[in-house]
């Protein structure tokens, strides 16, 4: 058994299912890679950097063979004492693992991991007690265990200074009452790698703590329950404990649920599952003939980043409205479409806002679907800019929301109990279909973005990233167009 070489990774994946670690060695042509996973990655190594140029006289130990990274390691800790080492390798007892940040003490080192999270995760304080076990038994003398986790609260001044982008959380307390585990973590985990595959269920652990990559061939032959087609999650608004005591009392089905369990939501929704005739309450229609034009409907497109790029922004917590679609109704049926689109990599902020103050104009309302997100970002704009607030807050003030108005006036079974633009389109325009789309979601539109401003990313790519986003934001907007006519019984074309 002590012939299969571990690393922290395979320890980690052993300890979420031993059967993930065994299927990872003995059946990798199995794996599925996912482009956010590949994300993720990108995201760590960029993080990665960052925490090592906060340390600039250290040492990166860049060898990609095993032997030559623990050569390059004792050789440097022996001529550079008083050096932090990155990335240093160690290996005991045939277990690999590499430090982020080992950083010189009077009489020692301080262990640092780097994590792209906002916060410390249970699985990351398993990791660092394998770290710290390994290069215990290798003789490193460790005077702290850390890990250092994104700081929300840093606010980055666009000069390139990341001091204070990084938390440092003291692990010992933690690691020491686990360090004795490492041993029979090892132990068992080479147990499993020598025996055959694992018998293990799908469960909780499949996504927890990752995403396994071998959900697909472990979910194979697994045989679900019959479902109704109208299961009680089409309940919207119903809180899980409730949906649990109905099961508990035999209802699985959201059609035969007695109407004294339910809202006057959940009623509807079971009202028009049971007939399959669609309700549109005429009043949605007559609150927008009420409204004049020219109309603008108005969609954001959003990014993040775990490293700012731009001053004034925070990790994570900055949406950056990158992208914004707009389709005017200057008459009834009479529409054209404006767009706004910045991935060149410089701050996209300014020209977003004056290119919306200049094409929204000042008069007529201002469609979105779900207006604290659009409203939220505006009033970030009109903060950052004050020269541009005034105009920016008047867009504020112009803004109707088509959430509420759907979700108060029309249902579709289809909808299957969600008010979303994306579960309400097809019901109204099926012809519009997010599916044949290269982006097809929020989320997918913010990695497109990633993508394109990775550096590595070839310039074909980029175009076709680029397409994508284009097509989908504007989908967004067409779709509150169809939305609106559909409401005011308005067949127009676009």
């Amino acid at each position: 058994m002590a012939g299969y070489g571990l690393s922290k990774s395979r320890i980690i994946a052993w300890k979420q299912c031993p059967k993930r670690l065994w299927l990872q060695i003995h059946r990798p042509e199995l794996i599925e890679d996912s482009q956010p996973n590949e994300q993720i990655f990108q995201v760590g190594n960029e993080v990665g950097e960052v925490a090592r140029g906060l340390y600039p006289e250290g040492i990166l130990i860049d060898d990609e063979d095993l032997s030559d990274a623990l050569d390059s390691t004792r050789r440097a800790m022996d001529a550079h004492p008083n050096k932090s080492i990155f990335e240093a390798a160690f290996q005991h007892d045939g277990v690999l693992v590499r430090a982020d940040l080992l950083l010189p003490t009077r009489n020692g080192y301080r262990m640092v991991e780097v994590k792209s999270t906002a916060s410390v995760k249970p699985y990351q304080v398993d990791d660092c007690a394998i770290q710290a076990w390994t290069l215990g038994m290798s003789g490193i003398p460790l005077r702290s265990v850390e890990l250092a986790h994104i700081d929300t609260s840093f606010v980055y001044q666009g000069d390139g200074d990341y001091r204070g982008l990084f938390r440092y959380q003291n692990l010992d307390e933690q690691v020491h009452s686990l360090i004795e585990q490492v041993p029979e973590w090892i132990a068992e985990a080479r147990c499993t790698l020598a025996g055959s595959e694992p018998c293990i269920e799908p469960g909780s652990q499949c996504n927890d703590p990752f995403e396994c990559p071998f959900k697909s061939y472990c979910a194979r032959d697994l045989v679900l329950p019959d479902e109704p087609e109208y299961g009680l999650d089409i309940l919207s608004g119903m809180h899980e404990t409730k949906k649990q005591k109905l099961r508990s009392m035999g209802y699985a089905d959201a059609l035969e649920v007695p109407v004294e369990h339910l809202n006057d939501t959940q009623k509807r929704i079971q009202r028009v599952s049971r007939t399959g005739i669609p309700e549109l309450d005429p009043e949605a229609g007559g609150m927008l003939d009420a409204l004049p034009y020219p109309r603008c409907y108005l969609d954001f497109e959003t990014i993040n980043f775990a490293v700012p790029r731009w001053a004034k922004t925070s990790p994570y917590r900055t949406q950056v409205t990158f992208q914004w679609s707009c389709h005017i109704e200057e008459a009834p049926g009479k529409v054209r479409h404006e767009m706004f689109l910045d991935v060149s990599g410089s701050d996209p902020r300014r020209a977003c806002a004056e290119r919306m103050i200049a094409v929204l104009g000042e008069d007529g309302p201002v469609f979105v679907y779900y207006q604290s997100f659009e409203k939220g970002r505006i009033m970030e704009l009109s903060e950052l800019f004050p020269d541009l607030a005034d105009m920016l807050l008047s867009i504020n003030d112009r803004i109707v929301d088509l959430y509420p108005i759907a979700r108060e006036h029309y249902y579709h079974p289809d909808m299957k109990g969600s008010w979303s633009i994306k579960s309400v389109l097809p019901t109204v325009a099926p012809d519009l279909d997010y599916t044949l789309l290269e982006v097809g979601n929020g989320g997918d539109a913010q990695e497109a973005c990633r993508e394109i401003l990775h550096p590595e990313t070839s310039d074909e790519r980029r175009m076709m990233l680029t397409k994508g986003l284009e097509e989908y934001c504007a989908l967004d907007t067409l779709a509150m167009v169809k939305l609106a006519w559909h409401f005011q019984g308005f067949g127009g074309v676009i």
